[in-house]
């Protein structure tokens, strides 16, 4: 981690790693930066920072939380970005958090990439790096090796998907339980898609929306009643609902039902039936129909010889 100036933007994700630390001893994390303390809020100050390494081999996560010009002295700025250049491929997976993302514009990480920053940084990420792909209307951008978060609470958001990637469903719910968190984006990697793609967005009545149905898959979701729910008329939930998550109400809900049925099947041992019903499916019948046409990747196959499939990778796993 390269810590910086905005408190939750290094707390928030700092947190998330903290808490998996505890739960999983694979993780384990170091703080560094081009000076060992830092002014951070008010009387606090940020010390024991280690001096900037002289490699990142093997990393699985390099972390640049936002910053600002006041945080750390010109020159200091000038190395975190010269050693930046350097090394920050060494890592598996390269994030920044806020303004985070200006640092690794001037140190040249960002042509032809996607990403975002904080929505009043947007112009000036623009004008560091014109060949970046900047993203407006969004709360963390992936491309590649590379995740790129609005800032504060996002960081959090971010951290989760990665943590979700990195160690696991079970690990990342773990983490978001004992933060008492919504975990945004859940779900094993197949099935990342429909959180990311249908989430990824700022504007709250569809999240609310998109929160009741991941919450009541159950419920004989009419167009009126999702309408009621986010507070539109119909005519406009659903052209704002396509604009924001690029896909109809139906498809969106079939996804929703499809991920939580996943889950079951692997989570727990009961039948295709029950577990369509459950999610609001019906039956086995309309859950193989959903499959067929929305499945991806790890889908292949009906239901049933892809929970077969999966149990068998589990138990050579867990041996």
């Amino acid at each position: 981690m390269l810590p910086g100036q905005v408190p939750l933007d290094l707390v928030g994700p700092w947190q998330v790693l903290h808490c998996a630390q505890r739960l999983s001893s694979a993780i384990e994390v170091r703080y560094f930066g081009p000076c060992d303390t830092l002014d951070w809020l008010g009387p606090l100050r940020l010390t024991g920072i280690e001096a900037l390494p002289d490699s990142a081999p093997g990393w699985d996560l390099l972390l640049v939380p936002g910053q600002y010009a006041a945080a750390i002295e010109p020159h200091g700025q000038a190395v975190a970005v010269d050693w930046l250049r350097r090394h920050a491929n060494d890592a598996a997976t390269l994030m920044s958090v806020c303004s985070g993302t200006l640092l690794l514009a001037q140190a040249g990480l960002l042509a032809g990439r996607r990403c975002t920053t904080h929505h009043g940084l947007l112009e000036q990420l623009m004008i560091l790096e014109p060949r970046a792909k900047v993203q407006r209307d969004c709360i963390f951008a992936e491309d590649g090796p590379l995740l790129t978060s609005a800032g504060i609470s996002t960081g959090i958001d971010t951290m989760l998907y990665w943590l979700t990637r990195h160690g696991g469903h079970r690990l990342a719910v773990a983490v978001a339980r004992e933060m008492v968190l919504y975990l945004r984006r859940s779900g094993h990697e197949p099935q990342l898609g429909i959180w990311l793609k249908g989430r990824n967005h700022v504007d709250a009545r569809i999240h609310r929306l998109q929160d009741c149905l991941a919450e009541s898959p159950a419920e004989p979701w009419t167009l009126a009643a999702m309408a009621s729910e986010s507070s539109m008329s119909e005519r406009h939930l659903r052209r704002r609902f396509q604009a924001l998550t690029g896909m109809g109400l139906p498809e969106y809900l079939a996804r929703v039902r499809l991920h939580l049925a996943r889950s079951l099947m692997q989570e727990t041992s009961l039948g295709l039936t029950d577990i369509a019903e459950r999610v609001g499916l019906g039956d086995d019948r309309q859950l193989r129909r959903v499959w067929q046409r929305y499945g991806e990747g790890a889908e292949e196959g009906s239901p049933a010889q892809w929970r077969r499939r999966n149990a068998s990778m589990s138990s050579t796993v867990c041996r």
